[in-house]
């Protein structure tokens, strides 16, 4: 047997076999083992082959082996010798150590070998394997354990039987310890392999004990090879790390500190590397080796300890403040790592385990070894900067503000320090590191303590944010500021004084200036020196500047004055060059972040200059924008923080920006001249606040005596000045408490008139008086400053009292000849802002070109304001020649600057800022402050259009003609009507241009005035001219008509209602002779107006209309033709439904005369809101000329018919409507009917006929309508298809409607189903759009067809489909019936439960199961939440697991409850059916302690036997398992009438996968005789790859149980699936389906001992290792067998091929093999019996086109079937099996042109197979078939017949045209026409025709006739 065995696979072999061992197999492996001479060779031989396999070049001795020895007895006998020698053991252990490791690899087929070697050696030779391991020669231990790690190997049973025998001692744990110093594998790696095949094959209960064990990882790792430290990292990582099921505890009591550590040598790892180097790269290699090391031992700490979901660390929400142990095992380890200051990865490691537990991060400094006491040492340094890295790690804001829980203020402090202050630092540690000498370890201690206050000033910032705690429901603002102020009292205890900071930087500047006096000879190290006291003094400022922003209090109680650190930066040259610019910045971002009180600005001791004599030499010094920019904002803070300029500190920046612009040569005279100003007036500020007072005083009483008014009328009361200067009094005495006890702030308008100019201006007026001649630079300085601050005016005269004041003492000093020349002019430019009276000339010049020369010198400072004071410039000194042109100039100016304004963009800032900052990056070390931002948009155009429109000139003059309300002034009428004119346009130009930006903004306050203006101007001429109309517009009209829009709405409701309540006259102008009225100014005012305030639904306030407005518009309307006020009035009546009834009639009689479109729609409101519009329309219809002007202009006035008719039917008893109906309808009726039926669009005509015919027309005067419309209807929307959406929703809505009254009237649900109502849903389904339909007759619908027609499968199919349309989108309408409740309607309905269950294969029962199950289907796609398990009871009750429709799906929605994570499988019940039923009845009864689960012979039994045979034949080949996307298609085979007859695979694949689960127990036997594994093997011909590896699964497993099962026919069993099997050579091979039907016969077979094929089938595999895929096994033997049962093995074969030929590879298989030549070989013989059986097998091929293309075409089966028939014994059987095949051999050729026409389009192949029929088909035939068979065959024979008559005139003319012979057509003779009808008689129990056909037979004697008669 074996050697036969071995000649076959050689002859079976692709490969020669290798010439060494050409003999050496499994049998004669076995035979050398049982010889003790040749044992050891064998084993040897053994060994060396089993290393090179799996090869396909060798033959696999070890399973050649273990299938002829299971239980390697032989090998095992060699153990039993009484004495073992070492030598001997080990080839016995290696060899089984081979066989193990292929067993569990590639052979996993056999691992019950595997498992027969586990128990074998536990039982017998565990002793023996446990007593090698203190022997003394390695490779026997080394073997030993590898033995074990190969027994472990073979899964997870095998591990804990190893494990519960293996005794942990110190021999085996000594054996970690047992190295090679020569790398050569050791004892020690099979050691750790040993132990590691356990984590890797064990189950988690085996890895827990594992992990028990702490010996593993004791020590040596570090020496370890570079492929073991690999394994054992990533074994531990993916068993132990990443393993969910090893609790948190287990690793953390695996992973002790000791181990961890162990671990972390790793990084320091010197052991061998494993890949081979060439020698001169060995250094290289190892570097390399040594990298791969450390990353990979670095990524599995960090997985270990920093992960809180597979690692060892715990949470710890209190952050280590509770007091609890927390993580100690991590602390222990971070501990100590010593070298984490010396690696890079180790660093990152602590700073990583640190940043996930950060409890620990106080114990870890408290316990570490690393010193914080700052030393003149390298190491200390190196600490602070791994104290840096680790709270840098830590998030700045804690996470603790993340959680829900309130925490107490004390902890929660605690918590925060935690991650933001090392416990390390306090004022110990502060304080040493700054008293060391050592300029290293200030810079270190300086910088810890800046990064420190960093993180608390960013803490603050966050607490201190109100926007975070306003919707907090955890904690207030309050509470967080009480947290602050405990943040800082706790700050300020581990923090030194401010006085030791403020100490080093004055050491640090004696030193440096102790140096400077030396001699310098510089070198490199000096150098290097400076930059690190620069960095010393920059750290210095910043910590000054964190200690102002975190702890101010220190700096409060600080005594220094810091001004002398400003004097270090600057001296009175200038900027010291040698101060770097990073500390100039740092000085001055100091300086603006400490209080002013910290500095002496305006001190100056003995021959020093004051502080802010440096600040401004500093600012014009300055050469970088950003210190330039640093020190101006200082410089304005200083200023503003004195209290002298709290209301005016703008001005300053006029006085800087002026400075700047002085030459650098004159700068310093300016600088002293400000300095001695700003000084003075710092010191004595009370003075000059009272001038300004005195001037701004005298200047409010110049004025109202200008213009005729007592002193108390003046522009701003004197007792306002004296509450502002008491104000100021306590701002300047910095009481900041009492501020909130003065009353109200001021606003904005009195600052301005309080404070016009800063009390600058007299302190420098009254300096400049003082100064010698030759200061001429300071005269200029002060000249330009002034002419700024006299630009920026609103109001000039008190300034220019000012100037004229200190101008008049200059010349009475004498102090020289004359003034300076920049006085002159600025004296000649202010006096023309002053009264006649006040004018004092110093020197004579022109006035108008002095005014015109500073203009254009100062053109680039405010344009704006300087256009407006030039504007201000009195009209009459303007020349003749002149007039107004330069105030138009000036004008003119104004408004291109507001245009301009107001496209201003932000980014031109943009490119400057940019090159600021790259500036200044380049030379500051760190920037706090962020360069001042740019004024946006809104702020300027606010900031400059108040500037505007508050100027009193424009305010004044605007309209003041109008108004009567002018200023002072000496113009004569002339010149102020066209100054005024002027004035008036400009101005109105810019409001209309500014109006619509201040609306926007929010800010037409600024313009109310002249919107006030406006009013006033506009009711004065309504009220003195308003009795006329006008005849041109007016400029106050003019300007309401332009900005009325922006008025407020009462004050322009007052004007328009004065404008509505003039009289006619005054609103309609005059008409000429043959000309309509038109409306006047006014009327087009007032139209306009209300037309726009219509248009505009956003106002707060509309335009109220009463009834004598809405008359004074009726009367325009009447008296003039304006489609603008027909328009307007339309409006009010669409929007204000109610003014109808104040409208008079004649409006509407109007209307009706005037039949324009406005004018009816006007009259169809008129009509719709008022009964006495309608009666008015009545009575006028009621006049016949009216009536027929209607008839006439029906077209015209249709819309105001139809909307008399719609609204004529409210009840109103005083009138005429019935009798205006009657008349309307006798002279429209016929019209309307005429119109309609002619143009169905017309939907107006539509809508106005069938108002007419419900109100007054009876069935006489509709009946030709009704006749004709439904032609009409029907033509025309064929024609219109715009109409057919709105017809498709009106018949919607009637079919809705329709049904549920159908529903509601005949609620019998078996004698109501009428076809109507079936007409109707398919009807419906087409047409219903989601938002067609409302909710209420949805609903009603719904719970009407679900009560009355329950049973009605086209309802049920119908609602599935609508659910689709109105549930579909996104959006579903609110009151729709939740799909939730209509499942519960659904599923709780009372034919719920019957209709579901119901088992009566009646259509009508059917079907309604099939919709009720599509409606649950789309329920649950459409809603998911309604899923519960408690539905699995009912549905699988339900189930049949066929591939009927309903049975499928019911299978879909058993998915969609997997989906949707309902699952079966934790229903715990796979039963179907009735059984489902009655098992859920059992289970309920019992109760769950009771209850029995059903077992796999249960489910098994389920399975009848015919379907399943029936579902083998003719298997789904095409069904698949899983879902493919969201549309499922059903499975269907046409060439099936009745699926419900076949299992579905989809159900019992993944039943027969839970069944023969390796847990569960199954009867193999039951398996196989109830066809389970027939039905398994035929899916192994599926197309889809996934049934097919579903069935391969199946078979693995059914294949380990049937190994362990006990029954007669096992081996047989076992033997086939193996030849199967080792037929298989490719993964998820697809098998033939023929071949795949012959293996399910076999094993049927192999259950009948007693049948003859039972022998010649077993005779076969035997004889076989492997099946042939690519044959028909064994036809030839079979077909042509010689035994005396030779029948039966050819009806067997034929059986195989007559199931098995379903596909195009069945028929090819069969094709090469030549078996259908056989076939028709045989079939022609005498000694065929098989003929019916034959045809069968080549019916079913016929199936296939190929196949029945070929087999007409090139085996001559036509002839071969003609041959057949001409037999006069064909017996009734065969004569229906050809006819059957004649039948499926011409349609299948024909193909689908059975469905075309006739004509050229049949292919010229098909014409030649018709012809070829025809020829082969004699007619003389006919006479058999029809009278020797059953009516079914003879349908058939029919059909065909009628088919080949049809195409034979085809084939006929394709083949004549192509000259090819034909036969010519024989005529039927009479007997064979007598024989049809006798035929059809016969069929049609015809009995008067079947005696004429007798009666006919006999009188002619027709012979082939008469034999049927008798």
């Amino acid at each position: 047997m074996g050697k036969k065995r071995h000649s076959e696979d050689s002859a079976e072999s692709n490969t020669p076999v290798k010439k060494e061992v050409p003999e050496f197999n499994g049998t004669v492996f076995k035979a050398m083992l049982k010889e003790p001479t040749t044992a050891m060779k064998g084993l040897e031989i053994f060994i060396s082959t089993a290393k090179k396999l799996p090869c396909s070049d060798l033959y696999d001795v070890v399973e050649g082996y273990i299938k002829i020895s299971m239980e390697c007895a032989e090998i095992f006998k060699l153990l039993e010798r009484e004495k073992h020698v070492e030598s001997e053991l080990v080839p016995i252990f290696e060899s089984l150590e081979m066989i193990l490791l292929r067993t569990a690899s590639d052979l996993s087929h056999f691992n019950m070998v595997g498992n027969a070697i586990v128990k074998k050696t536990v039982s017998s030779y565990m002793t023996l394997l446990q007593g090698s391991f203190s022997s003394e020669n390695h490779r026997f231990v080394r073997q030993c354990l590898s033995l074990l790690s190969a027994l472990v190997s073979q899964g997870p049973e095998a591990a804990r039987e190893i494990l519960s025998h293996i005794h942990v001692n110190k021999a085996l744990s000594g054996l970690a310890k047992r190295k090679d110093k020569r790398g050569r594998p050791d004892v020690r790696m099979a050691f750790i392999q040993f132990v590691l095949s356990f984590l890797v094959s064990g189950d988690n209960a085996t890895v827990g004990q594992i992990l028990e064990i702490k010996e593993i990882l004791s020590t040596g790792l570090k020496e370890d090879r570079m492929s073991i430290v690999n394994l054992i990292l990533s074994t531990l990582k993916t068993r132990v790390v990443l393993n969910k099921a090893i609790s948190k505890t287990q690793k953390v009591r695996f992973f002790t500190p000791a181990v961890l550590a162990t671990i972390a040598s790793l990084y320091k790892w010197n052991g061998i590397v494993d890949a081979t180097t060439d020698d001169d790269r060995v250094k290289d290699s190892e570097h390399a080796g040594l990298s791969v090391i450390r990353e990979l031992v670095h990524g599995f700490l960090l997985d270990l300890c920093c992960s809180r979901k597979h690692g060892i660390s715990f949470y710890d929400a209190s952050f280590g403040t509770a007091g609890r142990a927390g993580n100690i095992v991590l602390l222990q380890f971070l501990v100590g790592q010593k070298q984490a200051t010396e690696d890079e990865l180790v660093t990152d490691l602590v700073v990583n385990v640190l940043k996930a537990s950060p409890d620990v991060l106080a114990r870890f400094f408290q316990e570490t070894q690393y010193s914080y006491t700052p030393r003149l040492k390298s190491a200390w340094q190196d600490n602070v900067k791994l104290l840096k890295k680790i709270y840098e790690a830590q998030p700045e804001i804690s996470t603790v503000f993340q959680t829900r829980e309130a925490i107490p203020l004390p902890r929660l402090l605690s918590m925060i320090m935690v991650i933001s202050l090392p416990p390390v630092c306090n004022k110990t540690f502060f304080t040493q590191g700054l008293s060391l000498a050592n300029t290293a370890v200030q810079l270190t201690t300086l910088s810890l303590m800046n990064f420190i206050l960093k993180r608390a000033n960013r803490n603050m910032e966050y607490l201190l944010d109100e926007s975070e705690w306003l919707s907090s429901d955890v904690y207030t603002v309050g509470m967080m500021g009480d947290l602050v102020q405990q943040y800082r009292e706790t700050l300020s205890k581990i923090l030194p004084d401010i006085t030791s900071i403020v100490s080093k930087w004055q050491s640090l500047s004696k030193k440096e200036k102790t140096d400077s006096e030396e001699n310098k000879a510089k070198t490199e190290g000096t150098v290097a020196e400076t930059a690190e006291v620069i960095l010393l003094k920059t750290l210095i400022l910043q910590v000054i500047c964190l200690y102002q922003k975190t702890v101010p209090h220190l700096v409060s109680q600080c005594k220094f004055d810091f001004s002398k650190l400003l004097k270090g930066i600057v001296s009175e040259k200038g900027m010291r060059e040698e101060v770097p610019p990073v500390l100039q910045y740092q000085i001055l971002q100091l300086a603006l972040d400490l209080p002013a009180s910290k500095f002496s600005w305006f001190q100056s001791s003995s021959g020093e200059k004051s502080v802010l004599y440096l600040l401004l030499k500093m600012f014009v010094s300055s050469s970088s924008s950003h210190l330039k920019t640093s020190t101006r904002m200082l410089v304005l803070k200083v200023l503003k923080d004195s209290g002298v300029f709290e209301y005016t500190w703008t001005e300053l920046e006029l006085w800087l920006d002026q400075l700047a612009r002085v030459e650098p040569h004159q700068q310093d005279t300016v600088i002293q001249f400000l300095e001695r100003v700003l000084v003075k007036l710092v010191c004595n500020s009370y003075t000059y606040t009272d001038k300004v007072a005195s001037l701004v005083q005298e200047a409010a009483y110049l004025q109202a005596n200008l213009s005729s008014q007592e002193g108390d009328a003046a522009s701003i009361p004197v007792s306002h000045i004296d509450d502002v200067l008491d104000m100021l009094d306590v701002i300047m005495e910095g009481n900041e408490g009492e501020m909130e006890e003065l009353g109200p702030s001021l606003s904005e308008d009195l600052i301005i008139q309080t404070f016009p100019f800063s009390v600058a201006v007299p302190a420098a007026l009254e300096a400049r008086n003082k100064l010698p001649a030759d200061k001429g630079v300071v005269f200029e300085y002060l000249s330009a400053v002034l002419s700024d601050v006299l630009h920026c005016q609103r109001e000039p005269l008190p300034l220019c009292l000012a100037l004229l004041q200190y101008d008049k003492e200059l010349v009475s000093a004498g102090l020289s000849a004359s003034p300076h020349p920049s006085i002159i002019h600025l004296h000649q430019y202010y006096s023309k802002w002053l009264p006649q009276q006040c004018r004092e000339e110093l020197v004579m010049s022109c006035v108008h070109d002095c005014v015109m020369s500073l203009l254009c010198r100062y053109l680039q400072v405010k344009c704006y304001q300087k256009c407006l004071h030039n504007m201000s410039y009195p009209s009459a000194q303007f020349s003749k020649d002149i007039g107004t042109a330069p105030l138009k100039t000036l004008m003119g100016i104004l408004l291109d600057l507001v245009t301009r304004l107001q496209g201003f963009q932000e980014t031109t800032t943009s490119e400057p800022a940019a090159e600021n900052s790259q500036e200044g990056s380049d030379l500051f070390l760190e920037t706090d402050q962020s360069s001042t931002a740019e004024a946006n948009k809104e702020q300027i155009l606010v900031s400059a259009l108040g500037s505007i429109f508050k100027h009193p000139c424009l305010e004044q003059w605007f309209l003041a003609l109008e108004l009567a309300a002018l200023p002072p002034h000496t113009l004569n009428p002339v010149r102020l009507k066209h100054l005024c004119a002027q004035l008036n346009d400009d101005i109105l130009a810019l409001l209309k241009t500014s109006a619509p930006t201040l609306c926007d903004l929010g800010h037409l306050e600024l313009v109310c005035s002249y919107m006030g203006a406006i009013e006033k101007a506009v009711l004065k001429e309504l009220t003195e001219q308003g009795s006329q109309a006008a005849k041109k517009q007016s400029r106050p009209f003019q300007a309401l008509l332009s900005l009325h829009g922006h008025m407020d709405p009462c004050s322009l409701s007052e004007v328009v209602s004065k404008l509505l309540l003039l009289p006619q006259e005054s609103l309609i102008s005059p008409s000429s002779e043959g000309t309509q009225a038109q409306l006047s100014v006014y009327g087009r005012a007032a139209l306009q107006i209300l037309t726009e305030s219509k248009a505009k639904p956003s106002r707060d306030h509309g335009i109220f209309l009463s009834q004598a407005h809405l008359r004074g518009l009726s009367t325009l309307l009447l008296s003039c033709s304006s489609p603008a006020l027909e328009a307007f009035l339309l409006q009010t009546l669409s929007t204000e439904s109610g003014s109808a009834k104040l409208i008079h009639t004649d409006v509407l009689l109007h209307c009706l005369q005037w039949p324009l479109p406005d004018s009816l729609a006007i009259s169809s409101l008129l009509l719709r809101n008022c009964s006495t519009h309608r009666l008015c329309f009545e009575m006028w219809c009621l006049e016949p000329a009216n009536m027929e002007k209607l008839s006439d202009q029906t077209d015209t006035f249709l819309p105001l018919i139809n909307t008399y008719l719609q609204v004529a039917t409210r009840e109103d008893p005083a009138r005429p409507k019935d009798e205006v109906v009657k008349a309307l309808k006798q002279a429209l009726l016929a019209k309307l009917s005429q119109c309609v039926l002619g143009n169905l669009t017309d939907a107006q005509h539509a809508e106005t006929l069938a108002s007419l015919i419900k109100l007054s027309a009876n069935i006489k005067d509709t009946r030709d309508l009704i006749s004709s419309l439904p032609h009409a209807l029907q033509k025309k929307l064929a024609d219109c298809p715009d109409e057919q959406e709105t017809w498709r929703k009106s018949v919607t809505a009637a079919a809705f409607k329709c049904l549920t009254a159908a529903y509601s009237h005949s609620k019998n649900q078996t004698t109501s189903r009428s076809e109507q109502e079936h007409s109707i849903l398919e009807r419906l389904q087409g047409l219903l759009v989601a938002e067609d339909i409302p909710a209420s007759e949805w609903n009603g619908f719904i719970k009407t067809g679900l009560k009355y027609r329950y049973r009605d499968h086209h309802f049920l199919n119908t609602l599935s489909k609508l659910l689709e349309v109105m549930y579909g989108s996104s959006e579903v309408q609110k009151d729709l019936i939740p799909l939730s409740t209509l499942h519960m309607m659904t599923s709780s309905h009372s034919l719920f439960l019957p209709t579901m269950l119901d088992s009566d294969e009646e259509p009508s029962g059917c079907q309604a199961k099939e919709a009720l199950v599509s409606l649950l289907l789309c329920l649950v796609k459409k809603c998911p939440t309604i899923c519960n398990s408690s539905h699995f009871v009912v549905l699988l009750g339900a189930y049949g697991v066929t591939l009927s429709t309903s049975d499928q799906k019911l299978l879909l929605l058993l998915q969609e409850y997997e989906r949707n994570d309902v699952s079966l499988r934790k229903f715990q019940s796979f039963v179907w059916g009735p059984a489902a039923v009655e098992h859920h009845k059992t289970r309920k009864s019992l109760g769950a302690s009771l209850w029995k689960q059903a077992s796999s012979d249960d489910l098994l039994a389920l399975l009848k036997t015919d379907r399943m045979l029936h579902t083998i034949a003719h298997f789904p080949q095409q069904r698949r398992i899983i879902l493919q996307g969201d549309k499922e298609l059903m499975y269907w085979n046409k060439a099936l009438e009745d699926l419900g007859n076949l299992y579905d695979p989809r159900f019992l694949l993944p039943l027969f996968s839970t069944i023969l689960q390796p847990e569960c127990v199954i009867d193999c036997l039951r398996f196989v005789s109830s066809h389970a594994l027939g039905l398994t093997v035929m899916a192994l011909s599926s197309y889809d790859p996934k049934v097919r590896a579903a069935a391969y699964h199946v078979l693995s497993c059914f294949y380990q149980h049937l190994e362990g099962a006990r029954f007669r026919e096992k081996r047989q069993l076992l033997y086939l699936m193996d030849t199967v099997k080792n037929g298989i050579r490719q993964p998820n091979q697809k098998l033939p389906f023929l071949l795949t039907t012959y293996i399910t016969k076999v094993a049927q077979q192999m259950l009948k001992p007693e049948d003859h094929m039972y022998m010649v089938l077993n005779r076969f595999l035997l004889s076989h290792q492997s099946l042939d895929f690519r044959r028909v096994p064994e036809f030839f033997k079979l077909f042509y067998g010689f035994d005396l049962e030779h029948k039966m093995e050819r009806e067997w074969i034929l059986s195989v091929l007559e199931e098995g030929i379903s596909d195009g590879h069945c028929y090819e298989l069969c094709e090469q093999q030549g078996i259908f030549q056989t076939l028709l070989g045989f079939g022609s013989s005498p000694l065929c019996d098989e003929h019916s059986q034959i045809i069968r097998v080549l019916c079913q091929a016929a199936r296939l086109t190929r196949a029945a293309y070929n087999l007409t075409k090139s085996c001559g089966l036509l002839t071969w079937i003609t041959q057949l028939v001409e037999k006069r014994n064909l017996d009734q059987q065969l004569l229906s099996a050809i006819i059957d095949l004649l039948h499926v051999l011409w349609f299948t050729n024909l193909g689908q042109k059975e469905k075309q026409e006739d004509g050229a389009k049949t292919s010229s192949s098909t014409a030649e197979k018709a012809q070829s029929s025809v020829k082969c088909l004699p007619l003389p035939l006919i006479g058999e078939f029809l009278l020797r068979v059953k009516a079914a065959q003879l349908r058939l024979f029919l059909q065909t017949l009628c088919s080949v008559l049809k195409h034979r005139g085809t084939a006929l003319s394709v083949n004549k045209r192509a000259d090819r012979l034909t036969l010519h057509p024989q005529p039927l003779s009479c007997a064979e026409a007598l024989t049809l009808l006798l035929c059809w008689a016969s069929l049609s129990r015809n009995t008067p025709l079947l005696t004429q056909i007798q009666a006919l037979s006999e009188k002619h004697k027709v012979k082939e006739l008469l034999g049927e008669w008798h």
